[in-house]
């Protein structure tokens, strides 16, 4: 299992990467018999935290290893403060009062933090979500918290 310390690594190097248009991996590229791609630029030395450590290149290996990763995906209604009192007094039958229109965008969320916006759908006898915008890829990295010390 890939450690959130090697998620961030990889995570913060894409994102130095960012300047640059990003590649492209095409699903066949991604396969494991596809063609061997060219050998990536030497390592630049990085500095972290007082201990130098080596830089490595992301490789298709990374790329595979982060496309596995399991993340939880939560979709978000809404969201409100209360004040602790408030929330010792909630029973059955209690309704909470939003700030937000009843057929707004809802959040769609992974790490708690928003990456997209959609609408509830009904699919068979389940809930789903219609995905109408998603952040850039930038908004993305930057929402999941690269280089802002998140653990």
């Amino acid at each position: 299992m890939t450690s959130q310390g090697e998620i961030d690594a990889i995570l913060a190097e894409a994102e130095e990467t960012l300047g640059a248009p990003p590649p492209e991996y095409p699903d066949s590229a991604l396969e494991e018999d596809a063609a061997p791609q060219p050998a990536p630029p030497a390592p630049r030395p990085r500095p972290s935290e007082g201990v130098a450590r080596r830089r490595r290149n992301v490789t298709r290996s990374d790329v595979q290893r982060i496309l596995r990763i399991e993340v939880p995906v939560i979709v978000r209604l809404a969201h409100r403060a209360m004040r602790v009192r408030e929330v010792m007094q909630l029973a059955s039958g209690s309704i909470i009062e939003f700030d937000k229109a009843a057929d707004a965008e809802l959040d769609l969320m992974i790490n708690n933090e928003i990456v997209g916006y959609g609408q509830a759908v009904k699919v068979g006898e389940n809930f789903g979500l219609r995905v109408l915008r998603i952040l850039s890829l930038q908004e993305k990295i930057a929402a999941l918290g690269v280089g802002r010390g998140k653990d």
